[in-house]
């Protein structure tokens, strides 16, 4: 009862508004009592310690800053590049914001002690949160050399380089990405068009394909070399959720992203 009572003395009192599925994710886990409002994610819909909190945003559509306001909150977390006016009019008004840019497993790391220190509370560290993305013997016995390509769609054929999260986290497993090195100049940073050519003539031995909403994977099965590629000739082909690989989202998608690419 001793250590409960001091476990509660030590929680926050500060009042957070998470406008992304992942902080509120942290935040929850850091210091449930704080958070005070969220945004309206499918993911966060799915997980019944969020029933009870406010959303104030749906969808993309901008967070409804009166919203924000009529919860008094002391500190109001945004994602970088997406939340940067929402956020800014806030500092305006005199409440504390922080912006996030999460693109690797260390972006992640540091954001948990920020918001660790911020909430002036204890946390689990991130590898006691994310298991599977730290198993002991990752890859241990496995074949270094493995390669792979990760196509999140066919028009155009998109995919991931080293700097966005997904090659971050792939290449946190050991495994090879093929366009891991490649440049080229998309809308998407991160991401780069790659040519029918381009996959014919890498010939890559396991495909990771993501699934999106209305998508699946007959939209690659028509692509004209797609039956001439060893992966699928081979049937190593994986299919993944757009959140957790591609969108870091939230920890249990972090987490089952991370299972599979263990397996591969």
């Amino acid at each position: 009862l001793l250590s409960e009572e001091l476990s509660r003395s030590n929680e926050s009192s500060m009042r957070v508004v998470a406008l992304t599925s992942l902080t509120a994710d942290l935040i929850n886990t850091i210091s449930k009592d704080s958070l005070v409002g969220i945004p309206g994610s499918s993911l966060l819909k799915k997980n019944k310690d969020f029933d009870s909190i406010p959303t104030v945003s749906s969808g993309r559509m901008p967070p409804d800053l009166e919203k924000i306001l009529s919860l008094k909150p002391d500190l109001v977390i945004g994602a970088k590049g997406f939340h940067d006016r929402p956020l800014s009019k806030l500092n305006n008004l005199g409440i504390s914001t922080l912006s996030t840019s999460i693109t690797n497993l260390d972006d992640l790391d540091n954001l948990n002690k920020t918001l660790a220190s911020k909430l002036n509370t204890r946390t689990k560290s991130l590898k006691d949160i994310l298991v599977s993305c730290y198993p002991k013997n990752k890859n241990k016995n496995k074949n270094k050399n493995k390669n792979l390509v990760v196509l999140v769609s066919s028009k155009p054929l998109l995919s991931p380089n080293n700097e966005s999260w997904a090659g971050s986290l792939i290449s946190s497993f050991k495994l090879n990405n093929l366009a891991s090195e490649i440049s080229n100049k998309t809308e998407f940073k991160g991401y780069v068009n790659l040519s029918p050519e381009w996959l014919l003539k890498s010939q890559p031995e396991n495909i990771l394909v993501i699934k999106t909403p209305g998508s699946d994977i007959s939209q690659y099965e028509s692509i004209n070399i797609w039956n001439k590629l060893e992966a699928v000739k081979n049937n190593k082909i994986y299919t993944f959720d757009y959140y957790g690989l591609i969108n870091a989202g939230g920890i249990n998608a972090i987490n089952k992203s991370c299972q599979k690419l263990s397996l591969i």
